[in-house]
């Protein structure tokens, strides 16, 4: 068997809803990477908030592409390989647009100043954030932005993935990260296009991927893996792209399906 790439998005997927690892799914991750399988997590998280797995995954998982593509970085140390970000007045317009066309609207945004977010953020993230909220996210400065994010209390995330075209710089795109908020960034970039960057590096071909996912951000590289595998938990649309569906992330789906690989 030709060694495979084996790409995991987290929430939904690989995370029980609790946002641990169970010890199934632990076990199924070590035992694909000792028979030599590259494993990658594809998430939309950034790295820092993929660090605190490196207790239960270890050294099993080689490399994250984390918030959506832009970033990316080994696993468990962490350490930044690519990153991908755009003008921060493109990332301003977005702001001031919205803003005015959805009054209520709140932000977070990562530049290379750092990173803030506007009251409400926190809890709709999956990981705890651990840094204040600010009033806004247009004090923090830089030259670059890497990921900007929106929400609203009075819109749910498909409302505002169906609102967000129009409001949008032509240069960027907006996509569902698997919390309440959309992800805003680079239309050339996504999950689908970091995991190509990381099989460069490895010399894997698309042929040889296998990908796991559960929402919209995912679709892309469900469908440019070469087995796109959705979760039982996922929506229609991301189970219509996907190969095959295995059962839910709580029914430790990706472990049935990684044990039926190693036979």
């Amino acid at each position: 068997m030709n060694a495979k790439l084996i790409a995991l998005d987290l929430d939904g997927t690989l995370l029980t809803s609790r946002g641990d690892v169970s010890e199934r799914n632990v076990a199924a991750v070590q035992a694909v990477a000792d028979a030599g399988h590259h494993v990658v997590i594809a998430t939309g998280r950034p790295l820092h908030l993929v660090a605190d797995l490196g207790g239960q995954l270890g050294t099993s998982v080689s490399h994250v592409v984390g918030t959506n593509g832009s970033m990316i970085g080994t696993f468990p140390d962490g350490q930044l390989l690519r990153l991908m970000g755009f003008d921060i007045d493109l990332a301003h317009r977005a702001i001031a647009t919205f803003r005015q066309e959805l009054p209520g609207t709140g932000f977070a945004i990562a530049t290379d100043a750092g990173m803030a977010h506007e009251r409400g953020f926190a809890q709709r993230m999956p990981a705890v954030v651990d840094t204040d909220p600010t009033d806004d996210v247009l004090t923090l400065g830089g030259t670059e932005a890497f990921k900007l994010f929106a929400f609203h209390d009075d819109m749910s995330v498909p409302a505002l993935l169906r609102a967000a075209p129009a409001l949008l710089p032509e240069t960027l795109a907006a996509m569902h990260m698997g919390a309440e908020a959309i992800d805003i960034g680079l239309t050339t970039i996504d999950k689908c296009a970091g995991l190509q960057w990381v099989c460069e590096q490895l010399d894997v071909s698309a042929a040889d991927v296998i990908a796991f996912g559960d929402e919209w951000n995912d679709i892309t590289m469900l469908e440019w893996a070469g087995r796109g595998v959705a979760m039982g938990n996922a929506d229609a649309r991301v189970r219509a792209a996907a190969n095959e569906v295995a059962p839910s992330n709580m029914a430790d789906g990706v472990a049935v399906v990684l044990e039926r690989l190693l036979g």
